[in-house]
Formats: structure tokens, sequence, C-alpha cells
């Protein structure tokens, strides 16, 4: 195995090694944080690639100055913030959503990242260069290159595949939650119609039921004056008009039981008119 293959072999177990710890961590944080097991991480398998990226983006990066423990606690925070703002961008830009969410913490950009967890990242990476590393190097020194090489072919194509896995899923639940917007959209448009329907039927019945009401007071009115000509009538002519009844019953004249009729008439059709 000439030096390239061999750095390109170290890399990927490191990256695998560290994904595992990685996830590990998430594993125990969030059981001190929430008292129960929670799978944390972009894949289902036990490995978050971002600590593989960024252990590996650290260490080749701050080797050189990795004596120094400021340089290198500050550096490492600065490398591990950058790392984990453009991740969170990235993953939020492609798939739409936020896989961690630091808007709660103080001094946090947009949720990204926070001041808080990039100081502690800089204490994790300066402990993992200055002595976990160290040990890692050595572990994978001491594997013999064909049962590395085996392992670590198995290891990445289950962790490929479950990315493609993942990915799509994810794509897929993107596409039925466009697919529910655009059913609730059609819904709501639906009821929207039903709505301006069901107003405009209330209104056209208040509508109507006002003309009436104005109808029935109109012929309130007329029946009111009806009934005064009537009674002015039966007062002043009753008499009158009973007596030229009988002596001339071949005339024309007004009958007062006509009057009383076409009264009551009257009374019928405006009471069928209010229902």
């Amino acid at each position: 195995m000439n030096d390239t293959a061999l750095t390109i072999y170290r890399t990927a177990c490191y990256f695998v090694i560290y994904a595992f710890l990685g996830w590990c961590l998430e594993v125990v944080y969030q059981a001190v944080e929430h008292g129960k097991f929670i799978n944390r991480g972009f894949l289902n398998g036990p490995y978050c690639p971002i600590y593989g990226f960024g252990v590996i983006l650290v260490c080749y990066s701050l080797e050189p100055i990795k004596q120094n423990i400021v340089v290198l606690y500050v550096g490492s925070v600065l490398l591990t913030t950058f790392l984990e703002l453009i991740t969170g961008f990235l993953l939020e830009k492609v798939f739409a959503q936020k896989w961690w969410d630091y808007t709660r913490e103080r001094f946090n950009l947009k949720g990204y990242i926070c001041l808080k967890f990039s100081l502690l990242w800089g204490v994790a990476c300066l402990v993992t260069v200055r002595l976990i590393h160290p040990l890692t190097v050595k572990f994978v020194n001491d594997i013999p290159h064909t049962l590395g090489i085996i392992l670590l072919s198995l290891i990445l194509s289950g962790f490929l595949s479950d990315t493609i896995i993942t990915v799509f899923a994810i794509i897929h639940i993107k596409r039925r939650l466009v697919i529910l917007e655009s059913i609730s959209s059609e819904m709501r448009k639906i009821s929207d119609k039903t709505g301006e329907k069901l107003f405009n039927g209330v209104e056209r019945v208040m509508d109507k039921k006002s003309e009436l009401d104005e109808r029935n007071a109109e012929y309130r009115k007329k029946l009111s004056v009806l009934k005064e000509h009537y009674s002015a009538v039966h007062e002043k002519h009753s008499m009158t008009l009973k007596r030229l009844s009988k002596a001339f019953p071949q005339l024309n004249i007004i009958d007062i039981k006509d009057f009383r009729r076409q009264l009551e008439e009257l009374r019928e059709n405006i009471q069928n008119k209010k229902d």
C-alpha cells in the first residue's frame, strides 16, 4: 500500500471511529438531558458523520500547532463552529428542516450555532487532539491492513446505504408534505367557496325578509286605513245602507257583510305572505 492509499485508509478509519464516538457522545448527552435513549443523528446507524468530519478537519489542520493549547483551543472553536454553521445551513436548505436548533440558547446565530456549544466543541477537540487521537492512531495502525480494509469496506457500504435510504426517505416525506399541503389548500378553497355561497344565501334571505317586512308594514298600514274607513262607514252609514238595501234591493249598494268579508280576505292574504 503506497503512502497516498495508506493516508486515505487511515483517514477513513478515523472518520468511522469518530463518527461512532460522536454518536455515543450524543446518546449520553440526551440520556442525561432527557432521561431516555434518543438515537441522535442524521442517519439510522450508530454514527454521526459531522463528528467524523469535524475531528479530521481539526486534527489535520491544527496538527502543527497542537502543542500550543491556547491556539489549539481557539482554532478548534473556530473550525468546529464554522463546520456546524455550514452543515446546519446546508441541511436546512436541502431538506427544509433544522436538524438541531440553538434558538433557545444565548448568543446564537439563527439557531445553527451558539457560543455555549462552540466553547464546548473547543474543549472536546482539545481533549481529542491531545489525548484521544494518539490512541486512535495506535489502534488503527495495530489493525492488520487486510482485516482493516474488509471491516472498513463493510462499514462504509452500510454507511452509504444508510445515507441513500435516509435521503430518499426524507425526500419522500417532503413530497408527501407537498401533496398534503396541496390537498389542504384545495380543501381550504372549497371551504371558502362554500362559506361564501352560504353567506350570500343568508344575505339574500335576510334581504328577502327585510323586503317582506317592508311589504307587511305597508299591508298593515293599508289595513289600518281600511279599518278606520270601515269604522267610519259603519258608524255613519250602517243604518242608511240597511234601509236602502231593504227598500231597494235591486240597487248595487255596498253590503256591510261583503265589506267585512273583504277585510278578512285581506287579513288572510297578509298572514300568508308572512308565512
